[in-house]
C-alpha cells in the first residue's frame, strides 16, 4: 500500500463526521481529494428515497444561494450510493462545536448563523420548500468560516421515506407533526430553527429576547408558533430593542439619581431640615417606556359587540390587579432609601434585574389574561406611571431632601 492509499484508507475511517444522510469523509476521486458522503444503507435500500434525492440535487443547483452547498451524485446500477461535495475543505456543524465549543461564545457567531439560515428559509418558502431538520449534523461549514451551509432539503423525502428513519438520530431537532407523518410548512421549519438555536445555547445563558423567541418558535401546536420566517425574526429585533431601550433608560435614570446624591452629600448641614430643590425630571420616567418602544395605539378595527367588550374589560381589571400588585413591589426595592445609597454599579445592576423582571411579568400576565401586547403595554405602563410618581414622593433625605439635626420638625 502506498502513501496516497494509507491517507486515503485513514481518511476513509478515523476521521468520518456523522452527518443527516450517512458519513462525511475525505476521499480520492480522479487523483484528488473530495469530500464525500457515504449514504446510509438504510436509505440507499429505498427506491422512492434515490428518485427523491435526484429531485432535491436538481432543484438545488438550479438554486443561486451563499447558504446552499451544491454536490453530486455517484451511483450505480442499484442506485444512488454517494454524494460528492463541492470542492472546499468542509465539515458538519456538529464536528465544529465538538472540536471547539468555544466558538459559540464568539461575537455574533449565534447570531449570524440565526440571522443567515433564516433568510435562507424564508427564500426557500418562496418556492415552496422546506427544510424540516436543522440538526447540526445536517448543517455544513467551511473551516476557518462561520457561514452555515445547507445540502438536501426535507420536503423532498416526506413521501419517500418513514421520518423514523430519515431522521432516526436527529428527531428532536424536527417539529412533532413532520415525525407524526404530516406534511411540514414554514412553522415546521420555526419549530427547527428555533431547537438549533437552544441546542446552540446549551453551553452559555440564553438572552431574553432568545427565550421568549425560542419559548414561541418551539411549541408544541404549529397554531401556537411563529407563523412565518419573517414573524419570527421582527419578534427578536423587538425584543431587542426594547432590551436596549430599557438599559439606556435605566443607566441614565442612574447617572441623574447618583448626581442627585452626590450635590446633597456635599451641602452643608443645618439645624432645621433643609429641602433641597429635585433635579430636572427628564422627560419621561426610565420605568414608564419600558414594554415596548414600538408602542403604538392601534387605529380603526373591527367592531367590538357587547360581549367582547365585557371580556375585554374583565381581561383588563384581571391584568391590572395582579400586575399593579407586582409592579408595587418591584418598584418599592428601585425607590428604596437603602438601595438609592448603594454605589453606582450595585445600583444599576439591580435596577436593570428588576426592569427585566417587569418586563417579563408583563409578558406573561398579558398572555394569560388574553390581553393583546400592546394592550398589556399600555395598561402597564399607566401602572407603573403611577407607582412611580407615588415611589418618589414618598423617597427621604437619602434621595432628595439633606437631613438636619431636628429631622422630625415640621417646615
Amino acid at each position: 500500500m502506498n502513501f496516497e492509499e494509507i491517507l486515503n484508507a485513514r481518511d476513509s475511517s478515523a476521521l468520518r463526521q456523522k452527518s443527516l444522510m450517512g458519513d462525511l469523509y475525505r476521499k480520492q476521486l480522479d487523483g484528488k481529494y473530495r469530500y464525500v458522503i457515504d449514504l446510509q444503507p438504510r436509505l440507499v435500500d429505498s427506491l422512492l428515497f434515490g428518485e427523491a434525492l435526484k429531485r432535491d440535487n436538481e432543484w438545488s443547483a438550479q438554486h443561486a444561494s451563499q447558504q446552499q452547498m451544491q454536490g453530486t451524485l455517484h451511483g450505480d446500477s442499484n442506485g444512488v450510493y454517494e454524494i460528492e461535495l463541492e470542492s472546499g475543505n468542509i465539515q458538519t456543524l456538529a464536528a465544529l462545536l465538538e472540536a471547539t465549543p468555544a466558538v459559540v461564545a464568539a461575537k455574533d457567531f449565534i447570531d449570524g448563523v440565526f440571522s443567515a439560515l433564516a433568510d435562507y428559509l424564508d427564500s426557500l418558502h418562496g418556492e415552496g420548500v422546506y427544510q424540516l431538520c436543522l440538526a447540526p449534523q445536517s448543517i455544513f461549514v467551511r473551516k476557518g468560516s462561520r457561514q452555515p451551509l445547507v445540502l438536501t432539503h426535507g420536503s423532498f423525502y416526506q413521501k419517500a421515506c418513514d421520518p423514523g428513519v430519515l431522521y432516526a438520530d436527529c428527531a428532536s431537532f424536527v417539529a412533532p407533526e413532520v415525525m407524526a407523518g404530516e406534511q411540514g410548512d414554514e412553522r415546521s421549519d420555526v419549530y427547527a430553527l428555533g431547537r438549533l438555536v437552544e441546542f446552540l445555547f446549551e453551553q452559555g445563558e440564553m438572552s431574553y429576547e432568545y427565550r421568549q423567541m425560542v419559548k414561541k418558535a418551539t411549541a408544541e401546536k404549529p397554531a401556537d408558533r411563529f407563523q412565518t420566517m419573517g414573524e419570527m425574526k421582527r419578534a427578536l429585533e423587538s425584543k431587542r430593542n426594547t432590551r436596549r431601550t430599557l438599559m439606556a433608560l435605566v443607566a441614565a435614570v442612574v447617572v441623574s439619581l447618583l448626581a442627585v446624591w452626590v450635590y446633597i452629600e456635599w451641602l452643608p448641614e443645618a439645624n432645621t431640615v433643609e429641602f433641597v430643590e429635585p433635579a430636572p425630571k427628564t422627560e419621561e420616567d426610565p420605568f414608564a417606556r419600558y414594554l415596548d418602544p414600538e408602542m403604538e395605539m392601534l387605529g380603526d378595527s373591527i367592531p367590538m359587540t357587547d360581549e367582547d367588550r365585557m371580556y375585554q374589560q374583565k381581561a383588563e381589571e384581571i391584568f391590572r390587579r395582579r400586575y399593579a400588585q407586582e409592579a408595587d413591589r418591584i418598584l418599592s426595592e428601585i425607590y428604596d432609601d437603602q438601595r438609592m445609597s448603594a454605589t453606582e454599579k450595585n445600583y444599576m445592576a439591580g435596577s436593570q434585574q428588576k426592569a427585566e423582571e417587569l418586563i417579563k411579568l408583563q409578558t406573561e400576565m398579558g398572555q394569560q389574561a388574553g390581553l393583546s401586547d400592546e394592550e398589556a403595554g399600555r395598561i402597564a405602563q399607566e401602572i407603573v406611571d403611577k407607582i412611580t410618581k407615588e415611589k418618589q414622593a414618598q423617597l427621604t433625605h437619602k434621595g432628595y431632601i439633606k437631613p438636619g439635626e431636628n429631622e422630625d420638625e415640621e417646615e
